[in-house]
């Protein structure tokens, strides 16, 4: 199972050196603001994805004064490290150095739930598409073969028509680009299928009033009429105009409506976070049926947007799912079930 025992870090973001120990159920991180509650989360979320869900400029994360960043965590019997320095980065798994960020997230299937977490149904479709990506790593043995592959191809394609290179040179790309995106593309359409039962699921439970249809609408980048290969034929003027690949897998969407009309239009703030959080419990159920091992749940700020009786029925849902959660607040009485927790302060 994927257990958080045990988190360390040393000249990160406003700790010089700080350990910290978590029990498999609900854990409470209580503080003031700016104490590092959320930091805490965000190293976790370093260490699964490569990321920051704060800043893009990763030297930030090395404290004011120090000359390095450390990540230290214990996953069951998996010991996973990060390290920043400057400019570069080092990941170790079980005390060896490892290349690629595949190798820790692996071994750290985390979830994030945050006061910005609406933004997955208000942004632009990059988000979405690595919400459909964190599923297809985990539930298909391939997906990342498949992901690179693709990825490989449409760089190199790209940068043969910035350089307005020979068409036969372009085009070399071609046979990669649509074998690799046509699995991925199927990748992604399956898992969609695959949400679709657990979603409404959880959008009955935790947005009852809610009694218009709730339907799924997953766009593959390219008109559906068309194979890949024929998309690419039939763009291949625009291609060379605008010096950039404008179909595939890398244009991929996936929206959501009730009644016809896209949630984000219909639903309130509370409402989209407690949406996206049926998203995070859907995936977490089909993520327990892949692997018979739960996710790891971060949430920064539970309280925020969402009324007791919200509160309550999510933290109920997490328990059946048996997720281990790591839950930031100011004040412990605004969390249900704090007397059963495991609390850190800070």
């Amino acid at each position: 199972m994927a257990c958080l025992s045990r988190l360390s870090l040393t000249g990160f973001r406003c700790f010089e050196t700080v350990r910290f120990d978590f029990d498999p159920g609900l854990n409470i991180i209580q503080g003031a603001n700016a104490s590092g509650k959320t930091a805490l989360l965000e190293a976790l979320w370093l260490l699964a994805t490569g990321r920051s869900f704060r800043t893009t400029h990763l030297q930030q994360l090395i404290r004011h004064g120090e000359e390095e960043a450390v990540v230290f965590a214990q996953v069951g019997v998996h010991r996973l490290g990060w390290a920043r320095n400057g400019a570069h980065t080092r990941l170790h798994l079980d005390g060896d150095s490892v290349r690629t960020q595949a190798a820790l997230s692996a071994h750290l299937p985390l979830q994030l739930l945050t006061p910005e977490s609406h933004r997955l149904l208000t942004d632009g479709p990059k988000r979405r598409r690595q919400f459909l990506d964190w599923g297809g790593f985990y539930h298909y043995g391939d997906f990342m073969a498949v992901w690179r592959s693709y990825r490989q191809a449409l760089k190199q394609r790209n940068a043969a028509l910035r350089q307005g290179l020979p068409t036969s040179l372009v085009r070399l790309w071609d046979g990669q680009l649509i074998d690799a995106g046509a699995r991925l593309d199927t990748f992604r359409r399956d898992y969609v299928a695959a949400l679709a039962g657990p979603l409404e699921q959880y959008v009955a439970e935790l947005l009852p009033e809610l009694k218009d249809e709730l339907s799924i609408h997953y766009h593959s980048g390219w008109r559906q009429s068309l194979s890949l290969a024929e998309a690419l034929e039939a763009g291949w003027a625009q291609d060379q105009l605008r010096q950039q690949s404008r179909i595939g897998p890398h244009r991929a969407d996936v929206r959501f409506r009730i009644h016809g009309r896209e949630v984000e239009q219909v639903l309130s703030r509370g409402q989209q976070k407690l949406f996206v959080s049926a998203l995070l419990l859907a995936q977490a159920q089909l993520f327990a049926r892949a692997r018979g091992e739960a996710v790891i749940l971060l949430i920064d700020d539970l309280p925020a947007e969402l009324d007791g009786t919200r509160r309550s029925r999510l933290l109920a849902l997490v328990k059946n799912l048996e997720i281990q959660s790591l839950v930031t607040t100011t004040d412990l009485a605004l969390i249900p079930g704090v007397e059963a927790a495991h609390t850190l302060r800070l």
